[in-house]
């Protein structure tokens, strides 16, 4: 079953009719429900007081009726109140009409023989993170039961004094709280995603998690509590909306941290526990241990940590998994045409699938294929998407007009739409990368919010942007051959080195741990090689001198750089020692 964003207008219908088979209303939650818990309750009646609280009251699953038992109210007596309950809306009804067994004595030569009456009270939903007073698994949770007007109790009795004078009393109702609905969901597992690069950085970051329920969310969803042990890394509760079982959360990092710390998540009685670091930064040359070749017939686009590989097939993409399975993204997505725009680090495939029905969005878990999309936007086209699998999209209908996508739908970047930006790239950090059509031609620049900032004084473009905020891209130099350079709000502007017997590059991407990944060209304007530039920015690696040997020894020479995995893994264009062109997955 697809996964849609709640308050996206293109699915609200389909929303509403999902929510009418899953979840009706608060009420309906009442109804699913097999208890309720009443919290407080005053009644005053001919002269005595009764109250109680803190009662679990039973109830059968699928139904509005309930057994109360008297003695539950601090009354002596074996009569059980069966009351009737039926809906209207957000209002309960329960009605009654009760004989005791034997006469209650009050007091004063008053009995009671008889109790009636009908009982409203309006559901609503809790707002807060649990039932406040509930802390069993088996608790009802999301709906708050209020006494509410057209509720009316009696009870009949007599007077003995010689004779018996019969009469009817009103009970006043001075206080009714109680809590009703489904348990809250266990919590059935938690993770935290820190990619293979990530290492310590000058800056803030932000790490993106998961929590899985063992049930689907109740109506208005559930807030999952949240706490790091590290009080600098910064966590807050997280809402699984209404009848999903899955949500993302953000770890908010400080400055050079390191770790390690310890993320509590709890919900439904349940509480799981995840250990968060951050490695130490790889800043030394490797080589690669393990390598493959695609099959000719597709063009690569984009790898994966793993080994996945992102392809092109004819006029569609296509998933084809390290193990060699083929996932024909067109059949998964049930469209006629898909296009990938990206992956990340967290393993998220984004892009846009075409059908009859025009574009829609999507975003699908690569080690999870399968299941479909998480995310499904109609009418909608994806541009980008950073590590939290927030994405940017399109109106194909506009002219113009860039939107990030939240629970909440599709919201405009005013800033960067205004901007009219030929390429786009955005992080977790919330920062975007573009490149801008100017007077003075091209230029790389940040977007945060309304500020907008040229990263240098030269022609450039934005070619990639890790999500710990290093900005890539490539600039004329003052010999007007195109070089890469990275930025960032420490460091500036910088460029990086070239291979020995180059004069220009191009950059492609950047890891979180600083690599960078370029095709370099020799003087001759024709030979070309692929490098990685160390985080540093003093060495240039050619990827011919990190082949493994068997393929050292067959010759190969890597030509051109594709795509660099959160892993270390390289897709790159090769020449073998027939000199035919083959696409290798390397991995070290």
């Amino acid at each position: 079953m697809k996964r849609s964003l709640n308050g996206l207008w293109p699915l609200a219908l389909l929303g509403f009719f999902l929510a009418q088979a899953a979840h009706a209303g608060v009420v309906d939650d009442v109804r699913r429900g097999t208890n309720i818990r009443l919290n407080a309750a005053r009644i005053h009646v001919r002269g005595n007081d009764y109250a109680t609280g803190y009662w679990l009251l039973p109830k059968a699953a699928n139904t509005l009726n309930l057994n109360v038992p008297a003695r539950q109210f601090g009354v002596n007596s074996d009569l059980v109140l069966r009351l009737h309950g039926s809906s209207s809306g957000n209002v309960i009804t329960w009605t009654f009409d009760d004989t005791l067994p034997s006469p209650y004595y009050l007091g004063s030569a008053n009995s009671v023989t008889r109790v009636r009456g009908t009982l409203k009270a309006l559901a609503r939903q809790v707002r807060g993170a649990d039932d406040p007073y509930c802390d069993s698994a088996s608790c009802p949770h999301n709906v708050e039961l209020v006494l509410t007007s057209g509720s009316s109790v009696k009870v009949d009795g007599y007077t003995d004094i010689v004779f018996k004078f019969n009469w009817t009393e009103d009970v006043h109702v001075r206080q009714f709280v109680a809590y009703g609905g489904v348990p809250r969901p266990r919590l059935s597992s938690m993770a935290v995603v820190t990619p293979s690069s990530r290492c310590s950085s000058p800056g803030p970051t932000e790490l993106s998690g998961d929590v899985v329920l063992s049930s689907p969310a109740p109506t208005g969803g559930i807030l999952v509590d949240l706490m790091s042990v590290d009080a600098r890394v910064g966590v807050l509760p997280v809402r699984v909306p209404e009848a999903q079982r899955t949500a993302r959360f953000t770890l908010r990092l400080p400055p050079r941290w390191t770790g390690p710390t310890v993320i509590y998540g709890a919900s439904g009685g349940v509480r799981k526990s995840v250990k968060v670091s951050v490695p130490r930064c790889i800043a030394w040359p490797f080589a690669f241990n393990g390598w493959s070749i695609l099959d000719a017939v597709y063009a690569p686009i984009r790898l994966l940590s793993g080994g996945s590989v992102v392809a092109r097939y004819k006029e569609s993409d296509v998933l084809l998994t390290a193990k060699g399975e083929a996932y024909w993204l067109t059949e998964v997505l049930r469209a006629e045409q898909v296009r990938v725009a990206g992956v990340n680090t967290t393993g998220d495939v984004f892009g846009t699938a075409y059908s009859s029905k025009g574009p829609s969005a999507f975003r699908l878990r690569a080690d999870d294929v399968k299941a479909g999309p998480e995310v499904w936007l109609e009418g909608w086209e994806a541009v980008t998407a950073n590590a939290h699998g927030t994405l940017l999209v399109r109106n194909p209908q506009e002219d113009k007009g860039l939107y990030r996508v939240d629970e909440v739908g599709p919201a405009l970047l005013p800033a960067v739409s205004e901007l009219h930006p030929r390429d786009i790239l955005f992080n977790a950090l919330g920062e975007a990368a573009v490149t801008l059509e100017t007077e003075k031609g091209l230029r790389a620049a940040r977007v945060y919010g309304k500020d907008v900032k040229v990263l240098l004084d030269a022609e450039s473009e934005i070619t990639a942007l890790s999500d710990v905020g290093v900005f890539v891209g490539t600039a004329l130099d003052e010999n007007k051959r195109p070089r890469p350079f990275v930025w960032s709000q420490e460091e500036e502007a910088r460029w990086l080195p070239l291979p020995k017997g180059t004069v220009s590059a191009r950059a492609v991407a950047i890891n979180d741990g600083g690599w960078v990944l370029g095709t370099a060209t020799a003087e001759d304007g024709k030979t070309q090689s692929a490098f990685l530039a160390s985080p540093d920015g003093k060495t240039a690696l050619r990827l011919d001198d990190m082949l493994p040997e068997e393929l050292k020894k067959a010759q190969y020479r890597v030509v051109q750089a594709l795509s660099l995995a959160d892993d270390f893994g390289v897709l790159a264009l090769a020449v073998d020692g027939q000199g035919e062109r083959v696409h290798l997955v390397l991995r070290p």
